[in-house]
């Protein structure tokens, strides 16, 4: 059997991008953001939970973006469904944000009913309605597609197909398997920044040296690969191997030890290679630990293991990838605020099938410095207000 093909790793060709600068305006102005609602995010594919939070009938999310808020919702006959989170009466909200199930949605202001395929079920004291209630009143429905274990919503009816606009992103994320991965933490955080600063934070490895020196212990931020894609983009960030700014390298340095090498059982005070021995050494005990838990990362080659193949899927997509989980980040507009975003914080681990189903984390929100999402991405979220 030969070694694992894994995602593509070819070097694209570098575009010319120009050298204008990108004005300002583009992170500050309130009209500036309207018109990047108008044009851009109600043309875009979305992506608006986790497909397992609508397994079974009755199971419904809420998707807050910009001004709108919609419904993904399982019906019963097991088909899934995307409306606008509005009563065609009066315009109120059906549904708090979250999750949750029932056999209808009820408006709680007159007490009009919609079945979850948004058709309407009842509409109280109808025969008061002397001009009449059009047939087939239904609630404003969004395409809808699924793809690596994610639901996707799209707000332009005429808009190409969700594998169409990922171009070539299902083929390269299709190995790491997303859909056998659990979901360990869920926040959501309030940050006073443009949800463009926010991208802006985590699809370059310039930063590292700057605003987290402990990772340079244990990951080479000089020698990052960094791919075009069209909407999208990639950067592959070795992990393993510390940075070439440290110079030569005696001994293990601490993180290195302490984050990559304890992190499969190997201690780093007894181990007998030099430093450059490191990264075989923590792969080899990678496919060991997978293979004794039950984890099947045959697709992946050995670097996969190990570094961060890290996507940013166009507008607000990020995905750090490892051989054994992920971590996603989206990044949300203010509905009115350029200057205001929400920041969606999930961890993913491979969950073998042996273990059992895990159970789904509570839904954690908060303001940017109330709640740690680890000293990384601490030190990532402090920075963002203050740009």
């Amino acid at each position: 059997m030969g070694a694992p093909r894994g995602t593509p790793r070819e070097k694209t060709i570098e575009p010319d991008l120009g050298t204008d600068l990108i004005p300002k305006e583009r992170y500050l102005s309130p009209e500036f953001a309207r018109r990047e609602w108008e044009r851009m995010w109600t043309r875009v594919w979305l992506l608006a939970g986790r497909e397992s939070d609508v397994a079974e009938p009755g199971q419904w999310l809420t998707f807050e973006i910009g001004p709108e808020s919609i419904i993904v919702a399982r019906d019963r006959a097991g088909a899934l469904h995307a409306h606008y989170n509005v009563c065609l009466h009066r315009g109120n909200r059906l549904c708090e944000p979250g999750r949750g199930r029932s056999p209808t949605f009820g408006c709680r202001y007159h007490g009009w009913e919609w079945n979850l395929d948004g058709t309407l079920r009842k509409a109280t004291d109808a025969q008061d309605f002397t001009q009449g209630l059009s047939a087939g009143l239904r609630l404003g429905a969004l395409r809808l597609e699924t793809w690596g274990g994610f639901v996707w919503v799209m707000m332009d009816p005429n808009a190409e197909p969700l594998a169409e606009y990922l171009g070539v992103v299902p083929e390269h994320l299709a190995p790491y398997r997303f859909a056998e991965h659990a979901l360990v933490d869920d926040v959501t955080l309030e940050i006073d920044c443009n949800w463009k600063t926010c991208v802006d934070a985590f699809n370059e490895a310039y930063h590292v040296q700057g605003t987290h020196p402990e990772l340079l212990e244990y990951s080479d931020d000089v020698n990052v690969q960094i791919d075009l894609y069209g909407k999208h983009s990639r950067f592959i960030y070795p992990v393993g191997t510390p940075s070439p700014r440290l110079g030569p390298l005696g001994k293990v340095p601490r993180w290195l030890g302490d984050i990559v090498m304890r992190g499969v059982g190997l201690d780093p005070e007894t181990f007998a290679g030099t430093v450059a021995d490191v990264k075989p050494a923590v792969i080899a005990k990678s496919r060991e630990l997978a293979l004794r838990l039950g984890m099947d990362l045959s697709a992946l080659r050995d670097d996969q293991l190990l570094d961060d193949y890290h996507y940013t899927i166009f507008p607000n997509l990020t995905l750090n990838i490892h051989g054994r989980g992920f971590w996603l980040f989206r990044h949300r507009p203010h509905p009115t605020d350029p200057q205001k975003m929400c920041f969606d914080f999930q961890d993913y681990l491979r969950w073998p099938a042996s273990l059992g189903p895990r159970e789904r984390p509570a839904h954690r929100t908060d303001v940017q410095g109330g709640t740690s999402l680890g000293i990384v991405l601490d030190q990532d979220l402090y920075n963002l207000p203050r740009v």
